[in-house]
């Protein structure tokens, strides 16, 4: 472990106890060189250390230099007889009982000097301290160095033996993979890289049920073949998953299988709002005009790009899905549009495709497009009107057949507004506009989609629940949605745990559903109160026989049945 590889967290470190001990601090490298140290240390004895004061220290443990100048260890020193110390107390510091380097507290005023002395035994466990303290960030950095230094391993061995092979972790997250199946998942390479965006829920439901080594048949769009599986386990716990696709008959990427099936059908709906959507969906499958598609938060706005590609004449070819706000603006424009060899500092070899070129012939869906910054803006407007693309350290153009598909929650007119997005690229965006309304506006879906929710985490979750009971339903169909079917999806995985019978119960809900609903039931109390209430005093104005209760209902805007019908909950 070479201490320099913290120097940044020693700079820190020595800063902040010095400004609290007023005191001064340095820190050396076995090799007796100057890591890190104050200013005023830097200035007064400079950057290079008599090697043989490092030595005992290193030998010992622990020196106290009371005599700066003018003891054994200070033999050879340039400081011998003038040294601009008063007092110096030095520790090792060691990771894994092995020495990495010293830490040096040192006080160049007889104040200072006189302080350490009479509190020697506090000062000394001071620096016993700080140097635990920096043991600790040497240690997390070797733990990742150790870390780097495997993944690189299994990413070599895996280059080598190739066959398809995938590593996830428990969680189903994409930690190595070879890169010979990214022709079965064009998606393979963007975020979140998760098994869930590559198989299909039957697959994934097999996956975390397997405990021993298996293999399974699937197909899907782009592969035909087996999936054998091996858990990772240690102390009895599976940590994580070996996959290997065997493919059944290679087939080339320009000649993709053409069983899709209806992705329309994957827009789980009865309202008429939504079969207006899928209509529109019908109509412009077949076009290569831009889209926009509108909604709130969590009402299915992939989904829906999803269904535009796969029932186009594009589906053959990549959907290659983008969150605008999920990538860091410093390496955006690489991931859009790819770079040249030597474009950057740490740029790959022979250089690497951009998304766009990836998705070439097929469909770019950019989500959240709210949050793209002005300057990438422009590039993509560029694109728009001249179907190319320039990767960053090139000077000429790679032309590109690309349909784009963007989505937001936000309102692009009143950021056209703000000058927050350009008017030029709106207008280009908005070409096809398809509004996604939100899930409260269209209550008819919360019984089919609450149903879909149910079996699907049933069968994820290996429990047998068929239903919802009409208690919790109620309570369902109370509620705002204001994360959409997203929130309604969540609210059903929760149930789904909760529940010990076959019908999920309403007090197996979210406790915030319930108090919503709860807070619902209250409010309609006090309205029948109130509403009680007025109808009494209009009786008592008018009287209770049958031509007052006449007037009484004339006077409140209601029919005589309505009244006796209020009547009945006085």
């Amino acid at each position: 472990m070479d201490i320099k590889s913290i120097r940044q967290n020693l700079v820190n470190i020595i800063s902040t106890i010095s400004n609290l001990t007023n005191m001064e601090y340095a820190v050396f490298d076995t090799n007796s060189q100057l890591v890190s140290s104050t200013k005023v240390y830097l200035e007064k004895k400079g950057p290079n250390v008599h090697s043989a004061s490092i030595e005992e220290v290193l030998n010992q443990g622990n020196v106290i230099v009371n005599k700066p100048g003018h003891m054994l260890s200070c033999i050879g020193c340039r400081f011998v007889n003038n040294c601009p110390s008063t007092i110096e107390l030095l520790s090792c510091i060691k990771l894994n009982n092995v020495p990495i380097g010293v830490l040096s507290l040192t006080s160049f005023s007889q104040e200072g000097h006189n302080m350490i002395e009479s509190n020697i035994r506090s000062y000394m466990e001071l620096l016993e301290y700080i140097s635990n303290l920096i043991t600790m960030f040497a240690a997390n950095e070797a733990i990742k160095q150790n870390t780097q230094i495997l993944h690189s391993a299994i990413d070599e061995i895996i280059k080598e033996m190739g066959k398809n092979l995938i590593i996830i972790n428990k969680d189903g997250l994409l930690i190595h993979w070879d890169k010979s199946i990214e022709k079965f998942f064009s998606y393979c390479n963007l975020y979140p890289q998760t098994i869930y965006q590559m198989f299909p829920d039957e697959i994934t439901n097999w996956l975390f049920s397997t405990k021993r080594h298996s293999k399974k048949y699937f197909s899907t769009k782009d592969y035909s073949g087996n999936l054998y599986l091996t858990p990772l386990i240690i102390d009895n716990a599976i940590l994580g998953y070996i996959l290997r696709l065997e493919e059944e008959n290679k087939k080339s990427l320009d000649h993709p299988r053409e069983n899709y099936g209806n992705y329309l059908e994957s827009i789980i709906s009865k309202s008429s709002e939504m079969e207006i959507v899928k209509e529109k969906i019908r109509k412009i499958g077949n076009s290569s005009s831009s889209v926009l598609i509108t909604g709130e938060t969590g009402t299915g706005k992939e989904m829906v790009a999803k269904a535009i590609h796969y029932t186009s004449n594009r589906k053959s070819h990549p959907f290659v899905p983008i969150n605008c706000a999920n990538i860091p603006e410093t390496i955006f424009e690489s991931e859009l549009f790819g770079y040249e060899e030597g474009a950057f500092t740490g740029a790959k070899k022979g250089g690497k495709l951009g998304l766009f070129e990836m998705a070439n012939g097929g469909t770019i869906f950019l989500d959240e497009i709210g949050e793209l910054p002005l300057h990438l803006q422009a590039k993509l407007l560029r694109v728009l009107q001249e179907n190319t693309i320039q990767r960053l350290g090139s000077i000429t153009s790679v032309p590109v057949d690309i349909r784009i598909i963007t989505a937001t929650n936000k309102d692009l007119e009143i950021m056209m507004n703000e000058k927050k997005f350009r008017d030029d690229l709106f207008y280009r965006l908005n070409v096809i506009h398809i509004y996604i309304p939100p899930l409260n506006k269209r209550s008819e879906d919360i019984e089919i989609l609450t149903k879909h929710f149910v079996k699907k985490y049933s069968n994820k979750l290996n429990k047998e629940i068929f239903s919802v009971s009409n208690e919790a339903m109620d309570v369902l169909k109370s509620h705002s949605w204001l994360g959409n079917i997203r929130e309604l999806e969540n609210t059903i995985e929760y149930a789904i745990n909760m529940e010990d019978t076959n019908i999920i119960q309403k007090y197996n809900l979210p406790d915030r559903i319930n108090s919503f609903a709860d807070k619902i039931i209250d409010i309609k109390d006090m309205v029948l109160e109130k509403e009680i209430d007025v109808i009494i005093n209009a009786l008592n104005k008018n009287g209770w026989d049958t031509k007052g209760k006449e007037k009484a209902a004339k006077e409140l805007g209601i029919s005589v049945r309505t009244l006796y019908r209020k009547l009945k909950h006085c």
